[in-house]
């Protein structure tokens, strides 16, 4: 396991995947209930130095986790501040309809295929039907290539199509230069393709970026084990 957290630490954490198990659809995960008094108990400590960077929709991220966390959500997409100020940093392309249309007609054909809307963009899961992974990534390759300004985003059996100009890295950039988290040294955990730019930028600024199966042995169970630690040791040394 690292060593625990520090007293000047700012926290950045992806979600699925990292603090939570991935389920076989995104609305089936379980959120171990310990889990939200650690993350509390880790913002009070570093005086609210902690934020989500997640590839979630920003009301998920508080159906999650109550109380009005710094956040990231939809890859950056969108920003909500210390102070509960909302930034948008990408709008919704104008081909968001066509794809929709398109990736629900192809779900009818494909069982077990589920199209994820969001603000910005759109999520096709194929965890229930792996077999058409292949098709899958073609269709949604097509649909990019005729959309000017739009990026195709491989995640965990999904994929997302979304604008440009948003991305976890830019994201953890953005918090940096914002009170509390400015001057502090940056943590960054995540687990997917999409977190790789975020752990390298950590490193790069002198903090620690850690990818949960390269770096911690047990999943995000261990991430969850190591922030209660933290966070208690962290109420050590600040008394």
């Amino acid at each position: 396991m690292p060593a625990p957290i520090q007293t000047d630490a700012a926290l950045f954490l992806d979600i699925d995947g990292t603090l939570l198990d991935i389920a076989e659809q995104p609305h089936l995960v379980t959120i171990p209930e310990p889990l939200r008094e650690t993350l509390h108990r880790l913002r009070a400590r570093l005086n609210g130095a902690i934020a989500f960077i997640s590839g979630r929709p920003l009301h998920e991220i508080d159906e999650f986790f109550p109380g009005h966390f710094p956040a990231a959500a939809e890859h950056g997409a969108v920003l909500r501040d210390a102070q509960g100020k909302l930034h948008y940093i990408s709008q919704r392309p104008k081909a968001y309809d066509h794809w929709l249309q398109t990736l629900t007609q192809a779900a009818e054909t494909m069982p077990g295929l589920l199209i994820e809307q969001k603000t910005v963009g759109l999520v096709v899961h194929y965890r229930q039907a792996p077999h058409q992974a292949a098709r899958i990534k073609v269709l949604a390759e097509s649909l990019i290539a005729e959309s000017p300004g739009a990026i195709l985003l491989p995640a965990h059996m999904a994929y997302e199509l979304r604008p440009q100009g948003a991305a976890k890295d830019t994201a953890l950039t953005w918090f940096m230069r914002q009170p509390p988290f400015e001057g502090r040294t940056p943590i960054f955990i995540g687990d997917d393709t999409t977190d790789e730019p975020a752990i390298a930028l950590a490193i790069a600024l002198g903090g620690i970026g850690l990818h949960v199966n390269r770096d911690l042995s047990g999943g995000p169970a261990a991430v969850r084990s190591w922030l209660q630690e933290s966070s208690y040791f962290l109420g050590f040394v600040g008394n």
